[in-house]
């Protein structure tokens, strides 16, 4: 987490597109949609969620991937290994902080 969040990996890591690989990419809007539409030529429908539990420091614990963006953040987060084990990880107690779109646990506060 604290190496996706620092400016170096950002810089080094994602590329701005050329004019060249503008224009190919309108090229492909507009040959898959219409005219009107070319200009929008980055696309967003592509995401991954990538559910990540981590410690205060951004230090990660655990995580899950592979799941669609439009796939709940309950959903990817009961695939990670704390979720599905919590009994064997999480002492008498001890609890695992989500917001209010997760399912109240024992377990999530």
């Amino acid at each position: 987490m604290t190496a996706v969040l620092c400016p170096s990996f950002y810089e080094s890591a994602v590329q701005f597109p050329t004019a060249d690989e503008k224009e190919l990419a309108k090229s492909w809007v507009e040959a898959h949609s219409c005219h009107a539409w070319r200009n929008g030529w980055g696309l967003s429908n592509y995401l991954l969620n990538v559910q990540i539990v981590s410690l205060p420091n951004l230090r990660i614990i655990d995580f899950s991937y592979g799941h669609t963006g439009s796939t709940h953040n309950v959903s990817a987060w009961q695939e990670t290994f704390i979720a599905q084990n919590h009994d064997d990880i999480l002492k008498d107690g001890e609890f695992i902080w989500a917001d209010s779109t997760y399912p109240v646990r024992v377990f999530i506060h």
